[in-house]
């Protein structure tokens, strides 16, 4: 009979949590009143969490969301005034499109009372719905929201409550995000929210009936409290921040104080909890007295009996985890108990199957979409063509005969069908010059390196080849190019691509040459470059793939 893993873990839980639990208890009998507190602060923490995460930061990020859109969106990065007026109670005619937009948002959202663009030109500001009691000289740039806004360089702005610019009186939160056009500021779209929203939020909460919610900013000023909460308390609910008072009696109630901080310029979340104290110790004693001596000989018999069974199989699964963090996708885990964990292990060895199939997968569609860009570049060169193809099968044989790791090979790989890549930005007068190049056109052809690790350097899986195609031009003198690197500072990668470009380059057709050289000449010019252009090791084993070919 398949015995139940559930149930064993169960039963061991069980008695380590009591035996932990009564062992404790017991030790802090005296001091059962902040045992009672944690107890309590930890479900109040919890119920706060739940609070914070599904009704604070909803809203938080909703009104994020609706700025960064906004923010990136092309019609608004693009924007460009068409006219010299200074726009504060109305909406130009090329606005009027998006103004539509965001006043369909504002009807629709209740909790944004306004959405606008800002101008970095002339500190006009289009605003949905058009406030008619804005003041006509109102200048969004001299606005702390703004300044703020602009000080961020990109990032998301909250500022702390304010009054309306305009006559509604209203206490209003700007959330913010700067616009960008090549680098420069173009303004800032914001929206705003009534403070009031967020009393809101804390009176429809049920847990609000018993436990007293404030809303604190950095100041411990309170920006939202429930309707009935008495004014004293807030002061306790400043010092449960500071963590002066966990426990505390106000007109004979006792209060427990717990906060949770809000992802909003360090805004806290306060609740302070009415309880009654007594009661909960005076059951926590008799239930510690009563179970310790039952339980605790139980306990430890049962742990000891299952935890054999119950960690070998455990062990061998994290062992087996511990080679995958590793990189390790070959291994497979072994367990063969006659449990639930042997069901996890064979789901555990599938997904290990599935992953091993999309990393090769995933590692095929790179080398494709790579291979595409370079086969780009080759095309208009008859005499270059094929050439990186070459370059990175005799690379890899090179790589194979020196017993670099797979994931020195992988990069190698992708340097050596990009390492020309650099070439898109050089002329083809220049690349397909027949005869000698000037001074200044090899200075030219110099910048390709640079160029081809400029396009490619900010791709994640590019980050190592973009470093190797970079030095692959580099000489063990030190009189290579881009950056003078010499023998010790070089890539081993990046010296097994120079070989391999130089022995295809010499042993090809070129435009500038008018034969093909000999073996023998090939052999000469690679041994001539040891120690200067070439490294050593790398032109040994090249000789030794090539003197095995002729004999195969």
């Amino acid at each position: 009979m398949i015995r139940s893993i559930r149930t064993k873990v169960i039963i061991s839980m069980m008695s380590l949590v009591i035996l932990s639990g009564m062992f404790l208890g017991y030790v802090n009998y005296m001091d059962s009143e902040k045992l009672a507190i944690d107890i309590i602060k930890r479900n109040n923490k919890a119920e706060l969490e739940n609070i914070n995460e599904y009704y604070f930061e909803k809203l938080i990020f909703d009104m994020e969301y609706i700025v960064e859109a906004w923010a990136n969106n092309p019609q608004i990065t693009n924007y460009v005034k068409s006219d010299d007026n200074h726009y504060v109670r109305s909406i130009p005619e090329d606005f009027i499109n998006i103004y539509e937009k965001w006043l369909g948002l504002t009807e629709s959202m209740k909790n944004v009372t306004w959405l606008y663009y800002a101008l970095e030109e002339d500190g006009s500001i289009y605003i949905a719905p058009v406030d008619e009691t804005m003041p006509l000289d109102y200048d969004a740039r001299s606005r702390d929201w703004y300044k703020g806004t602009a000080n961020k360089h990109g990032e998301i702005f909250w500022t702390e409550p304010y009054i309306d610019a305009g006559d509604s009186g209203k206490l209003l939160q700007t959330v913010s995000k700067a616009v960008y056009k090549d680098n420069k500021l173009r303004g800032v779209v914001g929206l705003d929210i009534e403070l009031e929203k967020f009393t809101e939020i804390i009176e429809g909460l049920s847990y609000s009936k018993q436990s007293n919610i404030f809303l604190l900013n950095e100041k411990l000023e309170v920006l939202a409290s429930n309707e009935n909460a008495p004014e004293n308390l807030s002061t306790y609910a400043k010092k449960a921040v500071s963590g002066e008072q966990e426990l505390f009696t106000l007109d004979k109630i006792q209060y427990v104080s717990t906060y949770v901080p809000i992802s909003i310029n360090n805004w806290k979340l306060v609740a302070l909890t009415q309880t009654n104290l007594n009661e909960e110790l005076n059951s926590i004693r008799d239930r510690i007295l009563t179970i310790v001596l039952l339980t605790i000989l139980l306990g430890i018999i049962m742990s000891l009996i299952l935890s054999r069974n119950l960690l070998k199989p455990l062990r061998s699964l994290i062992l087996t985890t511990e080679k995958v963090s590793d990189g390790d996708f070959k291994v497979r885990s072994t367990i063969t108990s006659n449990d639930e964990f042997s069901v996890l292990s064979m789901s555990f060895n599938s997904m290990l199957d599935d992953i091993e199939n999309l990393i090769a997968q995933r590692d095929e569609n790179y080398i494709k979409t790579v291979t595409v860009l370079a086969n780009a570049i080759e095309a208009s060169d008859e005499y270059t063509r094929g050439h990186c193809d070459r370059v990175g099968d005799i690379a890899l044989q090179i790589a194979d005969k020196l017993n670099l790791t797979s994931k020195q090979k992988n990069n190698l790989r992708f340097a050596c069908i990009l390492h020309d890549v650099g070439k898109i930005g050089i002329s083809d007068r220049i690349l397909n010059k027949p005869g000698s190049l000037t001074d200044a056109e090899y200075e030219i052809i110099k910048k390709h390196p640079e160029i081809g690790f400029e396009i490619i350097k900010e791709i994640d899986f590019l980050e190592e080849p973009a470093n190797i195609m970079l030095e692959h031009h580099e000489r063990i003198d030190g009189r290579g190019y881009p950056q003078g690197l010499k023998d010790e500072d070089i890539r081993i990668e990046a010296k097994i691509l120079a070989v391999a470009d130089t022995y295809d380059s010499i042993s090809s057709a070129r435009v500038y040459r008018d034969r093909i050289f000999t073996k023998d000449e090939i052999r000469e010019e690679l041994l001539k470059s040891i120690g200067t252009q070439l490294d050593e090791e790398v032109v040994i084993a090249l000789l030794e793939i090539l003197e095995d070919d002729m004999k195969n």
